[in-house]
């Protein structure tokens, strides 16, 4: 109780709201996750004990976050001279639903010169187009492309109730736009069309000869999605070591095609291996079958609650973020085990809460906690790409349907523009579990910050201000672009501003997003996240890769 009680009083208290107002409705609009029964119900005596607490306890929660005396001074301290991993400039990917493909792409106007404006501020990039629906997908070159199909959701309808056909005209207009704003295309194919107990690539194969005809990209195939959960949602046993012999007809099938020969595979789209045991053994025994051999890279999805379980505080609370961290270590403990080398890892699928996000928090400030932590997270461990679910639409979604960026869409094109590269290690032992601290080479494309600069990116979900020392650094002068609610909403705002200035579209443009020059130690104030770039840094590591060092830094 008493950790929601807190919660309710830093949004109310953190813009300093006046409590009659705004706390006092806002917390009991929250009484029935508190108490457990809603506000409604609650007698006279209850309401003035719940009253009571709040006018002892939120003026405390004010003093606590506004009072300098309680800044934590933190050092920086980071191993420069071994990188972890490299990120390669499409790390941070993008997604959008095949469920969107059986709506006819209501809402993507391809000519629309903000939707490719704000598509290509995300590029270089992969895209999947997958998903549930994509298993219910056919592929008809010449069928009437003007009707759109009533979504459904999949297991209220039988599965043939349920499938579409993609039109040659819809898949023309979808590449040309990919390649107008430089995403590479990840194709997942349908899976249930099956035959005698085996994927029959007929339509595949129909599919393929109409792009390569075309000369169509896509570096990139998957094979249905989350075949481990076919069983529960459609009837339908698919055993892992029967995957495997599906991937490998796939391969054959592509490398008689000189166009997709080369074409990466990527399996078995498991989901959440921290949570679920059968995912955990789903994928063991489909790389201990030959996965391994089969498939470029191992592909997961990971959300981490779902939509209709979640609560406000989880998209800031530690535990929840440490989560992350097990599926990670799951991964690559499965994969070292089943594999004789090392197999790359990535997120082909990923969000805060499955089944569409939370609505007006998925898409709010808060929920940039969680999607910076897990990119940061993310590169330590050496995932290869996080495909964020989804670039249009749905409570997750980056843009709006009415072409509006969320806040992560901003935090996606400053993470895009400005990490790149070597990741490095940053020591904790200064640090507060509140506070996480990420290290990489800055990406150079778009700010052209001198060879060896770094950037450092942080996020601080405590109700605490701290005071980032530069250590090894301290002296040099430092580009801060920090993000923060952007407007009287809070963490809840679906606006944001980056170094106190809100950002706007000024029509199909995007806003400037510009640093802001800065000496000395760097703030950290609470509920914020962002970016530290040290332009003279000098660091040998990132100054190979700038520089590209004839091809000798590589990747471990």
């Amino acid at each position: 109780m008493y950790k929601r009680l807190h919660w309710v009083g830093v949004l109310c208290t953190e813009e300093n709201h006046d409590p009659a107002k705004h706390c006092f409705p806002r917390f009991f609009r929250h009484c029935d996750r508190i108490m457990g029964v809603p506000h409604f119900s609650l007698n006279g005596g209850a309401l003035i004990l719940l009253t009571a607490l709040i006018f002892l306890y939120v003026p405390g929660i004010r003093a606590q976050s506004g009072d300098p005396t309680n800044e934590q001074r933190l050092t920086l301290v980071i191993d420069v001279l071994e990188l972890l991993h490299i990120t390669s400039p499409s790390y941070l990917s993008i997604t959008f639903s095949s469920g969107q493909l059986r709506r006819g792409l209501v809402g993507y106007d391809f000519s629309s010169q903000k939707l490719k404006n704000l598509a290509a501020a995300l590029s270089p990039a992969d895209v999947r187009v997958g998903g549930t629906y994509s298993d219910f997908l056919n592929f008809d070159p010449i069928s009437d492309d003007a009707n759109c199909v009533e979504v459904t959701a999949p297991g209220k309808k039988s599965t043939e109730e349920l499938d579409f056909t993609l039109s040659g005209q819809r898949w023309d207009n979808i590449t040309r736009f990919c390649d107008q704003v430089g995403w590479d295309i990840l194709w997942d194919l349908n899976l249930l069309d099956r035959h005698n107990g085996s994927w029959d690539p007929t339509l595949a194969e129909e599919f393929l000869d109409y792009s390569s005809s075309r000369g169509m990209k896509i570096p990139m195939f998957e094979l249905g999605n989350e075949p481990n959960l076919y069983e529960r949602k459609f009837g339908v046993i698919l055993e892992a070591d029967q995957l495997v012999k599906d991937y490998s007809t796939l391969k054959d099938l592509l490398s008689q095609m000189p166009q997709y020969a080369a074409s990466g595979l990527y399996a078995p789209g498991v989901n959440n291996l921290d949570t679920f045991s059968s995912s955990r053994k789903y994928l063991a025994q489909f790389l201990q079958n030959d996965g391994c051999e089969v498939t470029t890279e191992v592909a997961l999805h990971h959300y981490y609650f779902k939509a209709e379980e979640a609560h406000t505080q989880d998209f800031v609370d530690v535990e929840v973020m440490d989560t992350l961290r097990t599926q990670l270590e799951f991964a690559y403990n499965i994969s070292w085990s089943s594999c004789r080398s090392r197999k790359p890892i990535r997120f082909t699928e990923t969000s805060t809460a499955s089944g569409g996000g939370v609505p007006d928090v998925s898409n709010a400030f808060i929920a940039g906690f969680l999607w910076l932590d897990k990119l940061g997270l993310s590169a330590t461990f050496g995932i290869t790409r996080v495909f964020r679910q989804t670039f249009l639409k749905s409570s997750y979604a980056l843009v709006t349907k009415n072409l509006k960026p969320n806040p992560d869409y901003y935090l996606s094109v400053l993470f895009k523009r400005l990490v790149e590269g070597p990741v490095f290690s940053v020591s904790n032992e200064s640090l507060k579990p509140e506070v996480r601290i990420y290290a990489q080479c800055v990406g150079k494309s778009y700010y052209n910050y001198p060879d060896g600069a770094i950037v450092v990116y942080y996020l601080n979900v405590g109700s605490e201000s701290s005071v980032l020392s530069l250590g090894q650094f301290q002296g040099t002068d430092v580009h801060l672009f920090i993000l923060s609610p952007g407007d009287e909403n809070g963490m809840l705002s679906r606006k944001v501003k980056l170094n106190d200035e809100l950002l706007e579209m000024n029509g199909s443009d995007l806003p400037s997003l510009e640093p802001k020059p800065h000496s000395g130690d760097v703030p950290l104030a609470p509920k914020t996240f962002g970016f530290i770039v040290i332009p003279e840094a000098d660091v040998q590591l990132c100054k190979q890769y700038h520089r590209h060092d004839e091809g000798k830094i590589v990747s471990c």
